[in-house]
């Protein structure tokens, strides 16, 4: 009996391999876009889109499944990672460490520096929880009631509070955004943040100076700080404060400076917030653990104080976990039969130098921001599709991070019906299309990357834009 004779293989011309990824794509972005569709389970349905037409290539399902597999395999550190960031997020809000965080940022309020203070405080209360939505959502609206009762108005309110959130969330080992970003470059977590603040610190700094500039001509003379007071008094409520609440965030900056990998260092933050959170806050081992599985929610008669610090859990971040394993695997079908190479060949083209290939991933980015309305489809798509490009080429990946937060994270700010703005602008109760005028943060981010991209300022201290490390 003859064996099987195998499939001739045909190179899918740009045209069909186009086409393959329109059609793959056009299955998650427009039901998410229109319909608000959850992405995680239109990845999948992508799956039954794309095996098709790539097995119409001459490729076996067995021949994709095993390239699909092969890429799957790349998620699995980065969705460890976010898995042991729900841990800690749990663990940090039982044990005190958010809350202290807290308290401290909003004790700082001066009415008459109020846009800078909202800023800092925004910007560290993203940097240490991860989430730009949190931090919005918490943090920004007890600084919006502060801010209106200025008599402010709530865009300039609001413009503060989103840039820094947003800037905080771009370099935080806890953000779903960085973890993003270093799954698709395959890059390392921490490595990925320190890269990136080399460009988002002097952002962060520009966009300071000007909020600081823009807030000393507000009269402050009628303000109210009694709401911020309300939320300091909830927290001396609901928790035991004190120099041991720190200690969980102490351990992690400990570990990153003794160059530990990211999973022990996460896990180490996790652990110690455990310990304050059992031995110190006096908490049950048993319920300690529910916290680093579920999450913590904190019972307090202060609704608002429930909703800021009730939060956490390797639950809170089995969304993001599944969308690498099923992005991923889109990816592998895909780039099994050539049809990521051939879309991406006219970028390989144009894209051989430090600044086209900047200026490629922003506006790829940015298109995806636009399309998909989701900033971590807009990380996935953007990251998998440019990482093949850099390789071909031998541009630095490092650079390709740190366009990759502006492109596909800051840009998003700018697109009203992106779920960004969408998520923070309801929780500040302004309308994203309103906000764009004061939206000028991504314009900072963008102008200090094109900035180094155009001198190589970046690369006399940084062995990592050297392409040395």
């Amino acid at each position: 009996m003859k064996a099987p004779v195998p499939t001739e293989k045909k190179t899918p011309s740009f045209g069909y391999a186009l086409f393959t990824v329109l059609l793959s794509f056009s299955v998650i972005m427009i039901p998410a876009v229109f319909l608000g569709a959850k992405t995680q389970p239109l990845f999948l349905i992508s799956w039954m889109v794309a095996i098709p037409l790539c097995m119409r290539l001459g490729y076996t399902y067995k021949e994709l499944q095993a390239g699909m597999m092969q890429f799957i395999t790349r998620s699995l550190t980065p969705m460890s990672i976010v898995l042991c960031v729900g841990a800690m997020i749990g663990t940090w809000n039982a044990s005190g460490t958010v809350p202290m965080i807290t308290k401290y940022g909003l004790m700082l309020i001066n009415p008459k520096y109020f846009m800078i203070m909202a800023y800092f405080i925004c910007l560290i209360f993203s940097l240490f929880t991860g989430t730009s939505f949190g931090t919005c959502g918490t943090a920004g609206v007890a600084l919006m009631g502060v801010g209106l009762s200025m008599g402010l108005n709530p865009l300039m309110v609001a413009a503060p509070i989103i840039g820094a959130a947003f800037f905080g969330d771009a370099i935080s080992p806890l953000s779903d955004s960085t973890n993003c970003a270093s799954a698709a470059c395959g890059t390392d977590l921490f490595e990925t943040v320190k890269y990136q603040a080399t460009s988002t610190i002097p952002a962060i700094v520009i966009s300071a100076v000007i909020y600081f500039v823009w807030g000393l001509g507000i009269d402050t003379s009628g303000a109210d700080i009694s709401g911020i007071n309300d939320v300091i008094a909830g927290i001396d409520a609901s928790y035991k404060l004190g120099f041991v609440t720190i200690l969980p965030m102490i351990a992690v900056l400990v570990l990153l400076l003794l160059r530990v990998p990211s999973i022990p260092s996460i896990l180490g933050g996790a652990i110690s917030g455990f310990l304050v959170a059992w031995l110190y806050q006096g908490q049950s081992f048993k319920s300690v653990v529910g916290y680093m599985w579920s999450g913590f929610v904190l019972k307090s008669d202060n609704s608002f104080i429930s909703t800021i610090f009730s939060r956490g859990g390797i639950t809170s971040m089995s969304g993001t976990a599944f969308l690498f394993v099923f992005a991923f695997g889109l990816f592998g079908i895909l780039s099994t039969c050539g049809v990521i190479d051939k879309v991406v060949e006219p970028l390989t083209k144009k894209c051989t130098t430090r600044l086209s290939g900047m200026l490629c991933t922003v506006i790829l980015g940015f298109i995806a921001n636009i399309t998909s309305a989701s900033g971590n489809f807009s990380f996935i798509f953007t990251g998998n599709l440019m990482a093949s490009v850099y390789d071909k080429n031998g541009l630095n990946k490092w650079d390709l991070t740190r366009a990759m937060s502006v492109g596909c994270l800051l840009t998003g700010l700018l697109v009203p019906w992106n779920s960004n703005p969408l998520t923070v602008c309801g929780f500040l109760g302004v309308e994203p299309g309103d906000m764009l005028r004061y939206m000028f943060t991504p314009f900072v981010a963008f102008a200090v990357i094109l900035f180094y991209s155009l001198t190589n300022l970046d690369k006399k201290f940084s062995k990592k834009a050297r392409g040395e490390e």
